[in-house]
Protein backbone atom coordinates (compact mmCIF):
# COMPACT_ATOMS: atom_id res chain seq x y z
CA UNK A 1 0.00 0.00 0.00
CA UNK A 2 1.77 3.17 -1.35
CA UNK A 3 0.79 6.28 0.57
CA UNK A 4 2.26 8.22 -2.18
CA UNK A 5 2.90 8.93 -5.92
CA UNK A 6 2.55 11.89 -8.90
CA UNK A 7 2.44 12.57 -12.36
CA UNK A 8 5.06 15.51 -12.31
CA UNK A 9 5.38 17.81 -15.12
CA UNK A 10 9.19 19.31 -15.14
CA UNK A 11 9.23 20.83 -18.64
CA UNK A 12 10.06 24.51 -18.69
CA UNK A 13 7.01 25.21 -20.30
CA UNK A 14 5.64 24.77 -17.11
CA UNK A 15 7.83 26.75 -14.78
CA UNK A 16 5.98 29.55 -12.81
CA UNK A 17 8.75 30.87 -11.29
CA UNK A 18 11.70 30.02 -13.08
CA UNK A 19 14.92 30.23 -10.54
CA UNK A 20 12.93 27.95 -7.96
CA UNK A 21 11.25 25.60 -10.42
CA UNK A 22 14.61 24.80 -12.14
CA UNK A 23 16.38 24.04 -8.47
CA UNK A 24 13.34 21.80 -7.77
CA UNK A 25 13.71 20.10 -10.65
CA UNK A 26 17.25 19.50 -10.67
CA UNK A 27 16.82 17.93 -6.89
CA UNK A 28 15.21 15.06 -8.88
CA UNK A 29 17.75 15.01 -11.72
CA UNK A 30 20.56 14.13 -8.99
CA UNK A 31 18.46 11.71 -7.39
CA UNK A 32 17.83 9.95 -10.78
CA UNK A 33 21.38 9.78 -11.53
CA UNK A 34 22.02 8.04 -8.53
CA UNK A 35 20.15 5.27 -9.47
CA UNK A 36 21.21 1.49 -10.46
CA UNK A 37 21.65 0.60 -14.14
CA UNK A 38 18.45 -0.42 -15.61
CA UNK A 39 16.46 2.21 -13.35
CA UNK A 40 18.01 5.52 -14.32
CA UNK A 41 16.10 7.34 -17.19
CA UNK A 42 17.69 9.05 -19.89
CA UNK A 43 17.28 13.39 -18.95
CA UNK A 44 15.00 13.57 -22.30
CA UNK A 45 12.25 11.51 -20.35
CA UNK A 46 12.72 12.49 -17.08
CA UNK A 47 12.30 16.17 -17.64
CA UNK A 48 9.12 15.88 -19.31
CA UNK A 49 5.24 15.97 -18.77
CA UNK A 50 4.14 12.64 -17.22
CA UNK A 51 1.08 10.94 -18.44
CA UNK A 52 -0.93 9.30 -15.82
CA UNK A 53 -0.56 5.99 -17.77
CA UNK A 54 3.44 6.01 -16.83
CA UNK A 55 2.17 5.97 -13.23
CA UNK A 56 -0.26 3.60 -13.20
CA UNK A 57 1.93 1.17 -15.57
CA UNK A 58 4.74 1.49 -12.98
CA UNK A 59 3.13 0.82 -10.08
CA UNK A 60 0.52 -2.00 -11.15
CA UNK A 61 2.48 -3.62 -13.90
CA UNK A 62 6.21 -2.95 -12.80
CA UNK A 63 5.81 -3.43 -9.12
CA UNK A 64 4.20 -5.31 -6.24
CA UNK A 65 1.98 -2.64 -5.63
CA UNK A 66 -1.57 -3.39 -4.81
CA UNK A 67 -2.89 0.62 -3.91
CA UNK A 68 -1.24 3.98 -4.28
CA UNK A 69 -2.77 7.11 -3.08
CA UNK A 70 -1.99 10.02 -5.64
CA UNK A 71 -1.01 13.03 -4.07
CA UNK A 72 -1.27 16.46 -6.54
CA UNK A 73 0.84 19.00 -6.12
CA UNK A 74 0.74 23.16 -5.32
CA UNK A 75 4.29 23.93 -5.74
CA UNK A 76 3.58 27.66 -6.60
CA UNK A 77 6.64 26.98 -8.49
CA UNK A 78 5.17 25.70 -11.37
CA UNK A 79 2.16 26.62 -13.03
CA UNK A 80 -0.06 23.58 -12.63
CA UNK A 81 2.04 22.91 -9.36
CA UNK A 82 4.10 20.12 -10.51
CA UNK A 83 1.48 17.31 -10.46
CA UNK A 84 -2.09 18.49 -12.04
CA UNK A 85 -5.34 18.09 -9.81
CA UNK A 86 -6.75 17.11 -13.44
CA UNK A 87 -3.97 14.55 -12.84
CA UNK A 88 -4.79 13.61 -9.82
CA UNK A 89 -8.66 13.59 -10.60
CA UNK A 90 -8.31 11.14 -13.70
CA UNK A 91 -6.09 8.47 -11.73
CA UNK A 92 -8.59 8.06 -9.02
CA UNK A 93 -11.27 7.67 -11.75
CA UNK A 94 -9.36 5.29 -14.40
CA UNK A 95 -8.29 2.68 -10.78
CA UNK A 96 -11.41 2.96 -8.37
CA UNK A 97 -9.98 -0.11 -7.13
CA UNK A 98 -6.42 0.24 -6.87
CA UNK A 99 -6.08 4.07 -6.46
CA UNK A 100 -7.43 7.07 -4.21
CA UNK A 101 -6.63 11.02 -4.32
CA UNK A 102 -5.46 13.47 -2.50
CA UNK A 103 -6.82 17.68 -2.79
CA UNK A 104 -4.49 19.99 -2.76
CA UNK A 105 -4.58 23.31 -1.33
CA UNK A 106 -1.91 26.18 -1.34
CA UNK A 107 -2.78 27.42 1.65
CA UNK A 108 -1.11 31.29 1.50
CA UNK A 109 -1.58 31.72 -2.41
CA UNK A 110 -5.10 31.23 -2.87
CA UNK A 111 -7.58 33.76 -1.79
CA UNK A 112 -10.20 31.27 -0.41
CA UNK A 113 -8.47 27.96 0.72
CA UNK A 114 -11.36 26.66 2.90
CA UNK A 115 -13.54 27.23 -0.21
CA UNK A 116 -11.30 25.77 -2.72
CA UNK A 117 -10.96 22.68 -0.23
CA UNK A 118 -14.94 22.69 -0.05
CA UNK A 119 -14.80 22.61 -4.10
CA UNK A 120 -12.54 19.85 -4.79
CA UNK A 121 -14.30 17.73 -1.89
CA UNK A 122 -17.35 17.98 -4.01
CA UNK A 123 -15.92 17.39 -7.35
CA UNK A 124 -13.88 14.45 -6.58
CA UNK A 125 -14.22 13.16 -2.78
CA UNK A 126 -10.52 13.20 -1.40
CA UNK A 127 -10.14 11.59 1.74
CA UNK A 128 -7.41 14.00 3.10
CA UNK A 129 -5.42 16.95 1.91
CA UNK A 130 -2.05 17.58 0.65
CA UNK A 131 -0.48 21.11 1.76
CA UNK A 132 3.29 22.35 1.23
CA UNK A 133 5.87 24.87 3.27
CA UNK A 134 6.54 27.50 0.61
CA UNK A 135 4.76 29.62 -1.59
CA UNK A 136 6.24 32.02 -4.41
CA UNK A 137 4.74 34.93 -6.04
CA UNK A 138 5.34 35.04 -9.66
CA UNK A 139 8.56 37.33 -9.18
CA UNK A 140 10.07 34.89 -6.98
CA UNK A 141 9.07 36.81 -3.29
CA UNK A 142 8.65 33.84 -1.02
CA UNK A 143 6.34 33.20 1.89
CA UNK A 144 6.33 30.04 4.16
CA UNK A 145 3.19 28.48 5.69
CA UNK A 146 3.10 26.88 8.84
CA UNK A 147 1.12 24.25 10.33
CA UNK A 148 0.14 25.78 13.45
CA UNK A 149 -0.66 29.18 11.82
CA UNK A 150 -3.72 30.44 13.50
CA UNK A 151 -5.00 32.56 10.57
CA UNK A 152 -3.65 30.51 7.46
CA UNK A 153 -3.47 26.88 8.82
CA UNK A 154 -6.08 26.10 11.67
CA UNK A 155 -9.40 27.54 9.40
CA UNK A 156 -7.88 24.72 7.06
CA UNK A 157 -7.91 22.32 9.57
CA UNK A 158 -11.35 22.83 10.77
CA UNK A 159 -12.53 22.75 7.19
CA UNK A 160 -11.08 19.65 6.69
CA UNK A 161 -12.46 18.24 9.82
CA UNK A 162 -15.54 19.33 8.93
CA UNK A 163 -15.80 17.80 5.76
CA UNK A 164 -14.97 14.33 7.01
CA UNK A 165 -11.52 14.44 5.58
CA UNK A 166 -9.23 11.65 7.71
CA UNK A 167 -5.28 13.24 6.67
CA UNK A 168 -3.64 16.24 6.42
CA UNK A 169 0.21 15.21 4.51
CA UNK A 170 2.04 18.09 4.58
CA UNK A 171 5.87 18.09 2.80
CA UNK A 172 8.77 18.51 5.01
CA UNK A 173 12.26 17.90 5.45
CA UNK A 174 13.28 18.44 2.00
CA UNK A 175 13.75 22.49 1.39
CA UNK A 176 12.68 23.71 -2.41
CA UNK A 177 16.48 24.77 -3.89
CA UNK A 178 17.13 28.13 -1.31
CA UNK A 179 13.52 28.42 -0.37
CA UNK A 180 14.43 29.39 3.41
CA UNK A 181 14.36 26.01 5.99
CA UNK A 182 12.64 27.14 8.97
CA UNK A 183 8.78 26.15 7.58
CA UNK A 184 10.43 22.64 6.41
CA UNK A 185 11.36 22.11 10.14
CA UNK A 186 8.88 19.58 11.77
CA UNK A 187 7.79 21.52 15.28
CA UNK A 188 4.86 22.98 13.85
CA UNK A 189 3.14 19.96 13.36
CA UNK A 190 2.50 19.22 16.61
CA UNK A 191 0.07 21.80 17.43
CA UNK A 192 -1.99 20.94 14.43
CA UNK A 193 -2.64 17.22 15.74
CA UNK A 194 -2.79 18.23 19.70
CA UNK A 195 -5.74 21.20 18.38
CA UNK A 196 -7.47 18.54 15.58
CA UNK A 197 -7.20 15.12 17.19
CA UNK A 198 -9.68 13.75 14.82
CA UNK A 199 -7.14 14.11 11.78
CA UNK A 200 -3.77 12.34 11.22
CA UNK A 201 -1.36 14.33 9.80
CA UNK A 202 1.55 12.85 7.76
CA UNK A 203 4.89 14.21 7.30
CA UNK A 204 6.18 13.63 4.12
CA UNK A 205 9.40 12.93 3.98
CA UNK A 206 10.19 11.99 7.09
CA UNK A 207 13.26 11.65 8.59
CA UNK A 208 15.51 13.04 5.30
CA UNK A 209 16.08 15.47 7.81
CA UNK A 210 15.24 16.49 11.12
CA UNK A 211 14.68 12.85 12.07
CA UNK A 212 14.98 12.40 15.91
CA UNK A 213 12.60 15.40 15.91
CA UNK A 214 10.56 13.73 13.43
CA UNK A 215 10.55 10.68 15.84
CA UNK A 216 9.57 12.51 19.32
CA UNK A 217 6.63 13.82 16.80
CA UNK A 218 5.36 10.87 16.28
CA UNK A 219 5.76 8.64 19.43
CA UNK A 220 4.24 11.82 21.51
CA UNK A 221 1.58 12.30 19.10
CA UNK A 222 -1.06 9.26 18.31
CA UNK A 223 -2.18 11.14 15.07
CA UNK A 224 0.60 11.96 13.72
CA UNK A 225 2.55 9.80 11.22
CA UNK A 226 5.86 9.53 8.64
CA UNK A 227 5.62 8.62 4.79
CA UNK A 228 8.49 7.38 3.45
CA UNK A 229 8.67 9.08 0.26
CA UNK A 230 12.36 10.17 -0.53
CA UNK A 231 13.42 9.13 2.65
CA UNK A 232 13.47 5.43 1.12
CA UNK A 233 16.31 6.51 -1.80
CA UNK A 234 18.59 6.34 0.96
CA UNK A 235 18.12 2.59 1.18
CA UNK A 236 19.62 2.48 -2.95
CA UNK A 237 21.74 5.51 -2.61
CA UNK A 238 23.48 5.21 0.77
CA UNK A 239 22.42 2.20 2.86
CA UNK A 240 24.52 3.61 5.80
CA UNK A 241 22.64 6.47 5.92
CA UNK A 242 18.82 4.96 5.84
CA UNK A 243 19.65 2.80 8.57
CA UNK A 244 20.73 5.95 10.70
CA UNK A 245 17.61 8.10 9.44
CA UNK A 246 15.63 4.92 11.00
CA UNK A 247 17.52 4.11 14.23
CA UNK A 248 16.57 8.27 14.50
CA UNK A 249 12.88 7.67 13.06
CA UNK A 250 12.34 5.13 16.25
CA UNK A 251 14.74 5.78 18.99
CA UNK A 252 11.88 8.04 20.95
CA UNK A 253 9.52 5.50 20.49
CA UNK A 254 11.04 2.17 20.09
CA UNK A 255 9.44 -0.52 18.51
CA UNK A 256 6.13 1.03 19.11
CA UNK A 257 7.21 3.59 16.65
CA UNK A 258 7.14 1.35 13.90
CA UNK A 259 3.32 1.75 13.57
CA UNK A 260 3.82 5.40 12.81
CA UNK A 261 5.80 4.89 9.43
CA UNK A 262 4.10 4.74 6.03
CA UNK A 263 5.63 3.30 2.99
CA UNK A 264 5.42 5.87 -0.15
CA UNK A 265 7.54 5.82 -2.96
CA UNK A 266 6.49 9.03 -4.32
CA UNK A 267 5.86 6.61 -7.89
CA UNK A 268 7.25 7.29 -10.69
CA UNK A 269 9.61 9.87 -9.20
CA UNK A 270 11.62 6.60 -8.45
CA UNK A 271 10.94 2.73 -9.60
CA UNK A 272 8.56 1.09 -6.68
CA UNK A 273 10.16 -2.47 -7.13
CA UNK A 274 13.44 -1.21 -6.88
CA UNK A 275 12.05 0.28 -3.52
CA UNK A 276 10.35 -2.53 -2.46
CA UNK A 277 12.77 -4.64 -3.00
CA UNK A 278 15.30 -2.61 -1.22
CA UNK A 279 13.20 -2.09 1.93
CA UNK A 280 12.55 -5.81 2.22
CA UNK A 281 16.13 -7.22 1.95
CA UNK A 282 17.45 -4.44 3.91
CA UNK A 283 18.94 -5.96 7.05
CA UNK A 284 18.51 -3.90 9.89
CA UNK A 285 20.78 -4.19 12.65
CA UNK A 286 20.15 -4.45 16.53
CA UNK A 287 18.08 -0.87 16.80
CA UNK A 288 18.80 1.34 20.31
CA UNK A 289 15.81 3.09 21.58
CA UNK A 290 15.27 5.40 24.62
CA UNK A 291 13.22 2.49 25.90
CA UNK A 292 15.86 -0.41 25.16
CA UNK A 293 17.03 -2.13 22.14
CA UNK A 294 14.57 -3.88 19.48
CA UNK A 295 14.64 -5.67 16.44
CA UNK A 296 13.12 -4.52 12.93
CA UNK A 297 11.13 -8.01 11.91
CA UNK A 298 9.41 -8.87 8.88
CA UNK A 299 6.34 -8.32 10.09
CA UNK A 300 7.27 -4.87 11.18
CA UNK A 301 8.12 -4.89 7.10
CA UNK A 302 4.70 -5.36 6.62
CA UNK A 303 3.14 -3.47 8.99
CA UNK A 304 4.76 -0.33 6.87
CA UNK A 305 4.17 -2.04 4.04
CA UNK A 306 0.35 -2.23 4.05
CA UNK A 307 -1.47 -2.27 7.82
CA UNK A 308 -0.08 1.15 8.90
CA UNK A 309 -1.30 2.72 5.70
CA UNK A 310 -4.90 1.52 6.63
CA UNK A 311 -4.98 2.64 10.23
CA UNK A 312 -3.28 6.28 9.18
CA UNK A 313 -5.65 6.93 6.22
CA UNK A 314 -8.76 4.85 7.27
CA UNK A 315 -9.18 2.50 5.14
CA UNK A 316 -9.87 -1.45 6.02
CA UNK A 317 -6.95 -3.43 4.78
CA UNK A 318 -8.97 -6.39 3.74
CA UNK A 319 -10.99 -4.75 1.74
CA UNK A 320 -8.08 -2.60 0.20
CA UNK A 321 -6.80 -6.13 -0.62
CA UNK A 322 -9.66 -7.43 -2.26
CA UNK A 323 -10.32 -4.02 -4.41
CA UNK A 324 -6.53 -4.67 -5.72
CA UNK A 325 -7.65 -8.36 -6.81
CA UNK A 326 -10.42 -6.53 -8.68
CA UNK A 327 -7.91 -3.99 -10.28
CA UNK A 328 -7.68 -5.16 -14.84
CA UNK A 329 -3.70 -4.42 -14.52
CA UNK A 330 -2.80 -6.91 -11.31
CA UNK A 331 0.17 -8.62 -11.50
CA UNK A 332 -0.43 -11.24 -10.06
CA UNK A 333 3.26 -13.18 -9.17
CA UNK A 334 4.99 -11.31 -11.98
CA UNK A 335 6.11 -8.15 -12.83
CA UNK A 336 7.32 -6.24 -16.66
CA UNK A 337 10.93 -4.84 -16.58
CA UNK A 338 11.35 -1.31 -14.74
CA UNK A 339 10.31 1.29 -17.11
CA UNK A 340 9.29 -1.35 -19.74
CA UNK A 341 5.11 -0.56 -20.13
CA UNK A 342 5.65 3.20 -19.94
CA UNK A 343 7.18 6.17 -22.04
CA UNK A 344 10.41 6.39 -20.43
CA UNK A 345 13.60 5.73 -22.01
CA UNK A 346 16.15 3.96 -19.53
CA UNK A 347 19.78 5.48 -19.49
CA UNK A 348 22.54 3.81 -20.94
Amino acid sequence: MDAVCHAYDQTEANYRVPEYAAQVVQIGVGLENAMPDGYARTEETFLSDWAIENTENALFRESQTDFSVIHPQSIAAFHDGLTALDKAIAYQERNPYRGAALASIDAVGTDDPEAELTRQVDEFDPHGVKVYPSYWEEDGTHHPFKMDDPETAFPLWERASDLGLDVVAVHKALPFGAAPMDSYKVGDVEEAANCFPELNFEIVHGGLTFAKETGWQIARHSNVYVNLELTLAEAVTTPKTFTETFQDLLYAGGKHAVDKILWGTGAPHFHPQLLLERFWEFDFPEMESFSGSFTITEDDKRKILGANFAEAHNFDLDELKDRAAKGESSTGETVAEPWSTTDFEVAS
